[in-house]
């Protein structure tokens, strides 16, 4: 028995070196980029303007408030009603475990902080891989939208590489949008044979095509609002450099999502800033490694002030949650 309790042990070692391993390499060639453009991104004079920083953190925060409301109609195909006061604790709250290198741990501390308003622990699971499903997809649009419009946001290597690949991916997102949209449950279907897999009790899940239209389209505009809020800082520190908005909005989502779906970085650290300055140099040049430096920044202030608002809010069983179908 000590052997293989050894051998598993050393395994799950090796994976916890290997991750950190991968972030300091990624963590190297984003500072990397930062240090060879230093003395332009010094040399730049940048200005800061206040309303416009202000306006950003508070486009920030309004697409937390945006997706926790599209979090209670979600959470409402399966019979709760939840407050959006309490939607915003758990959705937030729990979303900070990405921090932690994996992406298991937002779906811990979702479990964790529903059961405090009686939801289910089948039911706050299956909402975060329904939510993945549905934003997910939206996101990309915002992307494929953006680099349609903006093409200079992919180097000219990866534009010649994708080719008519860029139209394809869009109509497949398009396809899996669709079926999303008209046939929800099916995706539930999907989620309850791998739940009975692994002996764990069925959902029952409620969505109309009508809700599912709100869910998705949810999660378009508030990335769009995220990409947006972007936009507003640029604005707040470029000074006489413009990115259009659409070309900003889109950068910043194909960062932030790049940085999100990498299993090994913890909040997309370092992925984040490379892709970030990779997208936005067709732009800003070489002071784009300090842009998105100062974008993971104003990320970090706007999601500390919103983590505060969100501690603010107690839980209270029965109070916002609780079924409301008797399932």
């Amino acid at each position: 028995m000590i052997g293989p309790k050894f051998s598993l042990k050393a395994r799950s070692v090796l994976v916890q070196i290997l991750k950190y391993l991968l972030i300091a390499v990624v963590v190297y060639f984003a500072g990397k980029k930062l240090v060879d453009n230093w003395t332009e991104v010094a040399a730049y004079q940048w200005r800061l303007n206040p309303l416009f920083l202000l306006l950003s953190v508070a486009g920030h925060l309004v697409t937390f408030l945006l997706l926790s409301k599209v979090w209670c109609f979600l959470i409402s195909g399966f019979g709760y009603r939840v407050s959006l006061p309490h939607a915003f604790k758990i959705s937030y709250i729990a979303n900070l475990g990405r921090y932690i290198p994996g992406k298991i741990w937002p779906v811990f501390g979702m479990v964790y902080l529903a059961r405090k308003i009686e939801v289910s622990e089948e039911a706050a699971v299956t909402s975060w891989g329904l939510a993945q499903m549905f934003a997910i997809p939206a996101s990309f649009l915002v992307c494929l939208i953006a680099v349609v419009i903006n093409p200079q946001l992919l180097s000219s290597e990866v534009s010649r590489a994708l080719s008519v690949g860029i139209y394809v991916a869009g109509a497949v997102v398009f396809v899996l949008s669709l079926v999303m949209i008209v046939a929800p449950a099916k995706m539930l279907y999907l989620f309850n044979c791998l739940l009975r897999m692994l002996g764990r009790p069925e959902i029952s899940f409620r969505l109309s095509p009508a809700v599912a239209v709100k869910i998705y389209l949810g999660y378009f505009v508030c990335w769009a609002l995220f990409g947006f809020s972007f936009w507003l800082f640029l604005l707040s520190i470029s000074g006489d450099m413009f990115v259009p908005v659409i070309a900003a909005a889109g950068a910043f989502v194909i960062a932030y999502q790049i940085g999100y779906l990498t299993i090994f970085s913890p909040g997309g650290l370092g992925v984040r800033e490379l892709v970030l300055t990779s997208v936005l140099t067709a732009y800003l040049g070489p002071v784009a490694a300090g842009v998105a430096v100062a974008c993971r920044l104003w990320n970090m202030v706007s999601e500390i002030i919103a983590a505060l608002i969100a501690l603010k809010i107690r839980l209270v069983s029965g109070s916002g949650g609780g079924n409301t179908t008797g399932d």
